[in-house]
């Protein structure tokens, strides 16, 4: 019987020098993941925004297009809050091409922020 102690070139397991290769590789790819699942979450925030902000936009319109004075002509502005949020909506009034029907504009941004969020535009007659 002999003892072997000696370790040859068919030696079982890893180096160190190919865990190391490999746990960089993992790491690249959970980085890239985590990335990704970043991406997905503030995508879906500005999805939530956009919509709130169209909905603000499409009751400003059913509003005025419900009424039964038509709208003042010009611009008016307000604050309406929707899910703990405020957004800020500015109407516009004006003529259209066609006579006698008015153009209605209205734009939201989430208050104290530029950027446009919703944009709707509808006409209606002025009686």
């Amino acid at each position: 019987m002999t003892n072997r102690t000696e370790h040859g070139p068919n030696e079982d397991g890893f180096s160190l020098l190919e865990v190391v290769v490999a746990l960089t590789v993992v790491s690249l790819a959970a980085l890239a993941v985590v990335n990704v699942l970043g991406q997905g979450v503030r995508a879906t925030g500005a999805d939530e925004a956009r919509t709130l902000a169209a909905i603000v936009a499409d009751n400003r319109l059913a509003e005025v297009m419900a009424g039964t004075a038509p709208p003042a002509v010009g611009e008016t502005s307000g604050v309406d809050h929707q899910l703990s949020r405020s957004w800020a909506w500015e109407m516009n009034v004006g003529p259209s091409p066609q006579p006698r029907i008015l153009r209605i504009d209205v734009v939201v941004r989430e208050a104290g922020e530029r950027q446009v969020l919703a944009e709707l535009s509808s006409f209606r007659s002025p009686q």
